[in-house]
């Protein structure tokens, strides 16, 4: 009779222990293969979280779906109340006066009374204005800055501290925004950017815009998810960015002037308009007027790069801004040049 605690007398003992270690090893491969995958799900999901739009989603990502479509309450209310309104025309009707006209709305930039809206066709008469507060106080601008390039206008009204807007980073195509029109909200996407059609234009001044969708009017406040104002919108539903704003707010706060950098000439880029040259087309700033005293560029000239940096209208500001002296590279006449020379500033 076999005693039950002993193994059969066919196996062997090493074998039997080499198969209890394989077993161990099996579980502990599989459970580490299931951990393996779990990690490689959530680092997709954190680094790469739009891997599987579409039909399919990550599980360690979802998107909420009112985040697009919705401003949160506090964002909605707290930016609203930094939104004045501006009318023309106070009309006389006996006991109760009215306004003829809504110019549109202004974000507030400044504590002691700055803001900013689009008013193109301003006339210099800022006292004919008024401004209307969320709360319904009513104010006549004691000042009045006219960006002609942008088309911005700058008003200041007397009292305060008033709350202030804050901007968003640059835009970029698709990205989703919120426009105010008719005291309320609407959920929009921007396009992808355009020029603009005044050619030429000095150096440093407003070229691109992003087309929106809708109808909207002139001069509404475009803000960011966060409450973030990233642009205000012109004609035919194109946003002006809110980097024209923040780039000259400094000197309309701290010394009420508008100042632009430039190398002091008009032109346009080659992304407006194709430059040719040998049958090559050529990346760069087309001067088509010289306005500054003593400059060495000529009409006709290409500028195609700022020290060391191609030109393009996305970073000519940022690379003239600050400096006093620039190294151009240019094509003149078929032949490229080197040349250094002043920076200058227009101001109103």
């Amino acid at each position: 009779m076999h005693p039950p605690h002993l193994p059969p007398k066919t196996c062997s003992i090493k074998t039997h222990r080499i198969w209890q270690r394989l077993k161990i090893i099996f579980a502990v491969a599989a459970f580490s293969l299931i951990v393996g995958m779990c990690g490689a799900a959530m680092v997709i999901g954190w680094i790469w979280p739009r891997y599987a739009e579409g039909d399919t989603w990550i599980a360690s990502y979802s998107r909420p779906a009112l985040s697009k479509v919705q401003l949160e309450d506090r964002v909605r209310e707290e930016i609203s109340a930094r939104i004045f309104s501006v009318y023309s025309g106070l009309v006389n009707a006996g006991s109760a006066n009215y306004f003829r006209q809504k110019i549109g709305d202004a974000a507030v930039v400044g504590s002691d009374g700055w803001m900013v809206l689009y008013k193109p066709d301003y006339d210099g008469s800022f006292k004919s204005l008024y401004v209307i507060t969320p709360d319904g106080a009513v104010y006549q601008p004691e000042a009045g800055l006219f960006d002609k390039y942008s088309g911005l206008l700058y008003l200041k009204i007397k009292g305060g501290p008033f709350k202030v807007v804050s901007f968003g980073d640059s835009l970029s195509a698709l990205d989703d925004i919120f426009i105010y029109q008719g005291s309320n909200w609407h959920h929009n996407q921007v396009q992808y950017p355009v020029f603009g059609a005044a050619l030429p234009h000095m150096d440093s001044a407003p070229a691109i815009f992003y087309p929106v969708d809708g109808s909207f009017s002139t001069g509404a406040v475009a803000i960011n998810s966060q409450g973030r104002v990233v642009g205000i919108l012109k004609e035919g539903n194109l946003l002006v960015p809110g980097d024209y704003i923040t780039r000259i707010m400094p000197n309309v706060l701290s010394q009420q002037t508008v100042v632009y950098p430039s190398l002091g000439v008009d032109g346009w880029f080659s992304d407006e308009q194709p430059l040719i040259s040998s049958k090559q087309t050529v990346a760069g700033f087309l001067v088509s007027r010289v306005w500054a005293a003593g400059s060495l560029l000529r009409h006709g000239d290409v500028i195609e790069e700022i020290d060391g940096r191609v030109v393009s209208a996305d970073n000519l500001w940022y690379i003239i801004s600050g400096k006093q002296t620039v190294r151009l590279k240019i094509l003149r006449n078929g032949k490229n040049l080197e040349i250094e020379t002043k920076i200058t500033e227009t101001t109103k």
